[in-house]
């Protein structure tokens, strides 16, 4: 599966390859002192070539996201 997300700073597009179940695990996982991790920023094709045609935004990747649950 392919996502599209923003950097935290909202400067960097980031195309991530993973399954879903990663994404899903990354979404509702939280810190060691129990607060929520930053959510990911997703956005969609189309988004993503609207803001690199303004030219102030760069494409990283794509990257392998593999995250595994906690037991």
């Amino acid at each position: 599966m392919k996502v599209i997300v923003h950097s935290e700073n909202h400067k960097n597009i980031i195309i991530l390859n993973g399954s879903r179940h990663s994404f899903r695990c990354r979404q509702r996982s939280k810190k060691s002192d129990g607060s929520r991790v930053e959510s990911l920023g997703f956005i969609s094709y189309k988004a993503m070539i609207n803001e690199t045609k303004r030219g102030y935004k760069k494409i990283i990747g794509p990257l392998i996201f593999y995250s595994m649950a906690r037991m």
